[in-house]
């Protein structure tokens, strides 16, 4: 990518800036992922860590003004809210390598997610907490409620039935207020799918998330986790699930880097859209181990280049299967054997 090797690349990732420990783990390694392929490339790259200044969004306008081009990685509402003030801040708002603002409205509330594509494309019935009524049977037992906002498996848990779920919300454990949804729980192959948005969309990989859903505290209530992913995962729907991430994409209009998270019901051949990340995740980690791919730049091409994106993706080869596991003091890739 010849045209940015004297170009400077602001790689803004949230959880190292303000150093989260919610996220971190996760956060760093994305951002380490990111910037090893942009020094691989020859290209410039600056970022923003243990920040403990009195305003982070003054300190983001500054590196954005003396950048190029601005890669955005953060939780699902500081994403939000950080595009949409760097959209109104920045007199190009096109050097922001991320979706537009109306698509990442659209895609990161997992209830307007819903309400945008229940109508073209398979996703579990879902209603926001405050309009869930038991004896209303619109949405069936078991079912999920996590947060409107939430990323990874924030706090997200699972309710067997009406008793399980009377019982929680009466104890002093997790709250659930306005700023969560409600879903029917789905059971089947949790999976997610990399792909690349730019003039045309590429899935290259489906992947298997190594997803436990762990008893928390009582019956029948359970505390869902994502402990990692490999890539790549093949199954006799892949092709299907491809096709629906490129209709999915192209109807939201998203563009760079995405991840789709599905969970693929085998013995009734039905996939659900499940949620959508429009930014670096941790699977691309594993997936450019997998495929020896350079996701910084393939991630550029996307909004600069379409023959390098094309030329890049069209025949992506898997040299390894590879598998990201999330430990509480680091992520760890190996080679499955």
């Amino acid at each position: 990518m010849k045209i940015l090797l004297k170009m400077n690349v602001f790689v803004f990732e949230y959880a190292t800036a303000v150093n989260d420990i919610n996220f971190i783990v996760e956060g760093r390694a994305m951002l380490n992922l990111i910037l090893g392929g942009l020094r691989k490339e020859g290209i410039k790259a600056e970022t923003i860590k243990n920040f403990s200044g009195p305003d982070l969004s003054e300190k983001i306008l500054e590196k954005a003004g003396k950048s190029d081009y601005i890669i955005l990685i953060a939780p699902n509402y500081e994403l939000l809210k950080i595009s949409n003030f760097l959209d109104q801040h920045t007199k190009n708002s096109s050097k922001v390598l991320i979706s537009p603002v109306d698509a990442l409205n659209k895609t990161l509330n997992k209830f307007n997610l819903y309400n945008e594509l229940s109508n073209k494309i398979l996703l579990p019935k879902t209603t926001k907490f405050q309009n869930f009524v038991i004896e209303d049977k619109t949405i069936n037992f078991p079912i999920i409620i996590k947060p409107i906002y939430g990323t990874g498996c924030e706090s997200a848990f699972v309710f067997n039935d009406n008793k399980s779920y009377k019982a929680r919300t009466k104890t002093d454990g997790q709250k659930f207020n306005e700023n969560f949804i409600v879903q029917e729980f789905v059971d089947g192959i949790h999976t997610s799918v990399c792909l690349f948005a730019g003039r045309d969309v590429y899935p290259v990989s489906l992947n298997r998330q190594l997803m436990k859903f762990e008893k928390s505290g009582r019956t029948n209530v359970r505390r869902a986790r994502y402990d990692g992913s490999y890539v790549p995962f093949f199954n006799k729907l892949r092709e299907r699930v491809f096709e629906y991430s490129k209709i999915i994409s192209k109807d939201l209009n998203l563009k760079g880097y995405i991840g789709m998270d599905f969970v693929i019901d085998e013995k009734n051949e039905k996939i659900y859209l499940i949620e959508i990340n429009p930014r670096i995740t941790t699977s691309a980690i594993a997936l450019s181990k997998a495929a020896n791919l350079n996701i910084a730049r393939q991630h550029i091409a996307c909004f600069k280049d379409n023959e390098i994106l094309r030329k890049g993706l069209s025949k992506v080869k898997f040299l390894n299967e590879v598998e990201l596991l999330k430990y509480k003091d680091g992520t760890r890739c190996r080679i499955k054997k």
